[in-house]
């Protein structure tokens, strides 16, 4: 039995032992992985699944077009890298028992002509321009802008109201202002709310549409959580609220499956759970670090029982 991990060359070069592991415990099971590089995969026999490690939803939709099983399927694989997707997706789907409460951070879509605008803007200092921020700035001073499709903690920056109470601190705050606001140039971004976090959040690991195991994440000296970007990470034991909370999620996808994926919440300050991210390629080192489990011996597994192999 073959199966293909398909990656983009600067991906692979950096996921090296991951694919390792998959060569390695595949072994057991009768099961031949093959890296698969971004650019050739068109030219290679089909084998009997594929793992779609790519975040491009056109090689989802060239295996299902040729009827091999390919995870993430094109819907997860679309919605999971792109935030603001994943956003409405939930929206559509999720009972109302989930939306009457807060479930999310209040979002907008800014588009790549927007951000352009934007950065105008924070040049002439138009405040009125920055319409879409203004809820968030007074109410909290600061919201989040980050790229739709960014990942690991990239491509996120804090968004802090371009005035001061002096001139010099206003001139500060707007040349700030402005220099972030080029870091996204170019790119389709989603606004947000700031939740008030203290930099947690929890990363609840998917497999096979069912919860594997939660890891929480604590930011060092940054808003941001990710444990690639230093932030430290522990073993989370989901409460049974929490558990029926997030499983409450997890039904939205019935008819899709999710292979090997996260589900990024942010814990506020009252402990309550807040969506924040699916994580369509989740990485496994903070669970290699902080458990016993082998998530890629158990994935294996569970491909061959649920793909009827």
């Amino acid at each position: 039995m073959k199966g293909y991990l398909i990656y983009r060359k600067e991906e692979a070069i950096r996921n090296q032992a991951f694919i390792r592991l998959f060569c390695e415990e595949g072994k057991a099971y009768g099961v031949s992985f093959c890296y698969i590089p971004y650019d050739e995969y068109r030219n290679r026999e089909l084998p009997d699944f594929v793992l779609n490690r790519t975040r491009d939803v056109t090689v989802s939709r060239w295996y299902e077009e040729k009827k091999v099983l390919v995870l993430h399927s094109s819907l997860i694989t679309e919605i999971g890298n792109h935030k603001m997707k994943t956003l409405q997706y939930l929206k559509k789907t999720l009972p109302l028992c989930i939306q009457k409460e807060k479930w999310a951070p209040d979002s907008f879509l800014l588009s790549k002509e927007r951000i352009f605008q934007w950065a105008e803007a924070a040049e002439s200092q138009e405040y009125e321009v920055f319409e879409e921020a203004y809820a968030f700035w007074e109410k909290n001073g600061s919201c989040i802008l980050k790229s739709v499709d960014g990942h690991g903690g990239s491509e996120v920056a804090e968004l802090f109201i371009p005035y001061g109470k002096t001139e010099y601190a206003k001139k500060e705050a707007w040349e700030r202002f402005g220099r972030t606001i080029h870091l996204f140039l170019g790119k389709e971004c989603i606004l947000q709310e700031k939740i008030a976090s203290d930099s947690r959040d929890v990363r609840i690991y998917i497999l096979g549409g069912k919860i594997y195991q939660a890891i929480a994440r604590q930011g060092k000296k940054d808003f941001r959580s990710n444990f690639s970007l230093g932030g430290s990470a522990a073993r989370y034991e989901l409460s049974n609220q929490e558990y029926a909370y997030v499983s409450q999620f997890l039904q939205v996808f019935q008819g899709e499956t999710l292979g090997l994926a996260g589900l990024d919440f942010i814990i506020d300050r009252q402990g309550n759970l807040i969506f924040n991210e699916l994580e369509e390629m989740a990485g496994t080192r903070m669970l290699y670090q902080n458990t016993n489990y082998n998530i890629v011996r158990d994935y294996i597994e569970w491909i061959l029982i649920s793909g009827n192999f």
